[in-house]
This record gives C-alpha cells, structure tokens and sequence, in this order.
C-alpha cells in the first residue's frame, strides 16, 4: 500500500473519467478498495484521504468539477467514525 498508488489513483481518475463507472455500487471503504485493487491499485483509506487532503490544503471553496464532487459522494471512507 501506498500514497504513491492513491496520488496516480486520483490523477488516473481525473483524466479517465470512465473510471468512476466502476464505484457506482460501491458500499462501502472495503467494496471502494477492492474496485481499485481490480484496477490496478494500492492504498488504504487512510492513505487515499491523506492524499486528497494535501490536495485540498488551502482550498476555501468546494469546485463543482473535477473529482472532487465524485470523491464526495463516493462511499470510499466510512464518515461514521
């Protein structure tokens, strides 16, 4: 596992759109790992939302492009901690 494999995860899912078809009936953080584990690669949630985090470190205002609303809206990390 690595942040290397979630940094070229989020960048792969930025340029190839198609890629997030493959979530739409993810579940859950272990469902999310396993679909990107079918794809090629590794990394805990934790490791993910580090990386998205240093992404976001001075934002101010949520884009309405990009990843970051499908990030929001995928169920890759359990929110109920």
């Amino acid at each position: 596992m690595s942040k290397e494999s979630a940094e070229q995860f989020l960048e792969d899912v930025l340029h190839r759109p198609e890629m997030r078809d493959n979530f739409t009936e993810v579940q859950n953080p272990e469902e999310f790992l396993k679909v990107a584990r079918q794809l090629g690669y590794d990394f805990s949630t934790s490791e993910l939302e580090a990386v998205a985090r240093e992404h976001s470190q001075g934002v101010t205002m949520r884009r309405h492009t990009g990843i970051w609303p499908w990030l929001r809206s995928v169920k890759w990390i359990d929110r109920s901690r």
